[in-house]
């Protein structure tokens, strides 16, 4: 096995511990991108294993000194460790083989506007400008998520959908919702049906409903729900980007995707709380709109702008 995708389904394991370093995890997912993207395909794999624990159990082979450690059926987010490595390397044998067999992955990328996707089954997604998108599966039921995008995906109960967005996975998938990955953080937003959202930043699992969204802090790790009207989910396909108490840092994320202008914020200032609606048509009138809302100094750069504290 490769070390990174090694050391990605030992901290997977780990994760499931009372002593598990969370501090240590988002060092290791932040230090490379292959680590970020190993940490992803273990939890899609860990997900399949969940979904098909009873199937998967008869099929697997326990050596005869590990037959007393290795239960029947397998339980949640410790498939790493059931009876050793033996059975880890079965299960991983077992599950991604086949899937060499399948498709190659498609793989969606955008520049400065957005791109519609239709998969075969009739539902649609809009990828968000600067964003990533991997479909893989037969049934294209795996994706993996960088950047943001706006999903209306057709209920079939036959059919378990998992996407993975930087450390997290949504599933139980058929409704329309959003996603949106930065440096600043993640979050999940669902215009109507229900979502489950799970991941190693998350004590456990979450489920959300129509008006209910997820924000996890990419510095605290804090996550929070909360309610949003319907017509604020994905408004950013309409020229328009609402907050309620969103850190600083993750509205200058957006504004650099969203409306072409190129922010940093200040270390002093990104976890303030900024709550309104910016209209993103024209980038640079809706970044001064937001310093003086929130009584910062905007700092013209070369590269781009800088928001900070006022001088005095």
């Amino acid at each position: 096995m490769d070390r990174i995708v090694a050391e990605a389904a030992a901290w997977h394991a780990a994760s499931d511990t009372d002593d598990m370093d969370w501090d240590g995890l988002t060092l290791w997912l932040e230090a490379d991108p292959r680590h970020a993207a190993a940490y992803d395909q273990i939890m899609l794999t860990g997900a399949i294993i969940d979904d098909h624990r009873e199937t998967l159990a008869p099929r697997i082979a326990v050596p005869a000194n590990d037959e007393e450690a290795a239960p029947a059926v397998p339980r949640r987010a410790k498939w790493l460790g059931w009876g050793g490595g033996a059975v880890a390397a079965a299960l991983v044998a077992t599950l991604l083989v086949p899937r060499l067999a399948q498709p190659d992955p498609a793989i969606y990328v955008t520049g400065a506007t957005t791109r519609a996707i239709a998969l075969d089954d009739g539902s649609r997604i809009e990828l968000a400008p600067y964003s990533r998108l991997e479909v893989a599966g037969r049934h294209q039921d795996r994706l993996a998520l960088a950047g943001g995008a706006w999903f209306d995906i057709r209920h079939d109960p036959g059919r378990k959908m998992a996407i993975t967005a930087d450390g997290l996975t949504i599933s139980d998938i058929g409704t329309r919702f959003d996603i949106q990955t930065a440096g600043a953080g993640v979050r999940v937003a669902v215009a109507d049906g229900k979502v489950k959202v799970s991941g190693a930043r998350l004590a456990r699992s979450i489920e959300l409903s129509g008006g209910r969204s997820l924000q996890v802090d990419g510095r605290t790790h804090i996550a929070q729900v909360r309610a949003i009207p319907g017509e604020q989910v994905g408004a950013w396909r309409s020229g328009r980007l609402s907050y309620d108490r969103a850190p600083l840092a993750l509205v200058a994320a957006d504004l650099s995707r969203y409306a072409g202008v190129k922010v940093v914020v200040a270390d002093a200032v990104a976890a303030r709380q900024f709550s309104g609606t910016l209209v993103i048509g024209d980038g640079q009138t809706a970044l001064r709109d937001l310093s003086r809302l929130m009584g910062l100094r905007l700092d013209r750069r070369d590269d781009g702008y800088r928001l900070e504290l006022p001088t005095r």
